[in-house]
């Protein structure tokens, strides 16, 4: 066998290995020295619910409207100044998230529910596209299959908590090219898995009333409507919720009351979500944001809530 023979042999195998490896992955290497892939917000072309400086709101499919609050796609704009050193407080929103990061391999980390601010480098200009699955509260739940107190406050790779779905996912993307291809996808691969774990009935009914009367329904107004005891009921909120309905109404009065923060005086939201007075404001909206409501409505561009999780209606 020449040595020309020989060297195309090579050549061939190396170009089989790699095309196997890479596929439509298309990686580039960013200034931190990571390889990353080139999904572009571009490559989105369908329906969205709002378009910001850095994200892009997109909203699930009518079957899984109870499920995913929306997906969002982050992206750098080279038109929106954000400080080198900037941070962002995120607001606790009680149900969790699915966050994508398109390394070599990929990233997919699970965020559990929050109940306290989680604060991150505002890195949105200088970190490539990121992609996330917002859940509704139970909506982790119905896709993971397994309790949801033991991820309260957590991140977790998703390749460790359940390599099935994880394996899944990779090799879906490993053949896509834009993000058009990624939604519709996870829309249906996460169709799939909700359909094998459901949340009781119990728990559907408290989550609407909660969310009707803006976290501001007592413990007691709220076992009674539904004729079950607080322990119970405090026993299926953990299990498929993370938490306790105390602390989980509490977030979503906040999170209710900071939409409308920056459009009425605080005295005016003291009386209307039913707190005894200004001072009880202050100490509720601190245990939950770290800061107080004054010190918020100053500084609200270095905090990050989620406006679609949490309906006005």
């Amino acid at each position: 066998m020449t040595i020309d023979i020989v060297i195309m042999i090579f050549i061939v195998i190396f170009l089989l290995i790699y095309h196997d490896n890479y596929k439509s992955f298309r990686y580039n290497e960013n200034m931190e020295g990571m390889m990353t892939l080139e999904f572009q917000v571009e490559t989105y072309t369908g329906k969205y619910i709002q378009k910001t400086n850095n994200h892009l709101y997109i909203a699930p499919s009518e079957a899984l409207k109870d499920i995913v609050a929306h997906y969002t796609i982050t992206f750098q704009n080279p038109n929106h100044s954000i400080g080198e050193n900037q941070v962002l407080h995120l607001i606790p929103d009680v149900s969790g998230c699915f966050v994508f990061k398109f390394y070599d391999p990929l990233s997919i980390m699970v965020w559990g529910p929050t109940t306290k601010i989680v604060t991150v480098k505002n890195d949105l200009n200088t970190f490539p596209c990121r992609f996330f699955v917002e859940f509704l509260p139970g909506g982790l739940y119905r896709v993971l299959g397994q309790s949801i107190d033991s991820l309260l406050d957590k991140k977790i790779e998703l390749s460790i908590m359940n390599s099935k779905l994880y394996q899944t996912i990779t090799k879906a993307i490993e053949q896509m090219n834009t993000f058009d291809e990624m939604v519709d996808f996870i829309d249906m691969l996460l169709c799939r898995e909700v359909a094998k774990n459901n949340i009781p009935e119990i728990i559907l009914e408290s989550l609407k009333l909660i969310e009707t009367h803006h976290g501001q329904l007592s413990i007691l107004e709220l076992t009674n409507q539904l004729h079950k005891s607080e322990r119970q009921l405090n026993r299926y909120f953990h299990q498929y919720i993370g938490m306790g309905i105390k602390k989980y109404s509490r977030i979503v009065n906040v999170n209710h009351l900071i939409q409308e923060i920056n459009q009425k005086n605080l005295l005016d939201l003291t009386y209307e979500y039913d707190y005894f007075d200004q001072s009880h404001f202050n100490h509720v909206f601190k245990q939950i944001c770290e800061t107080t409501p004054t010190h918020y409505l100053q500084n609200m561009s270095d905090f990050y809530n989620e406006l679609y999780k949490f309906s006005l209606k």
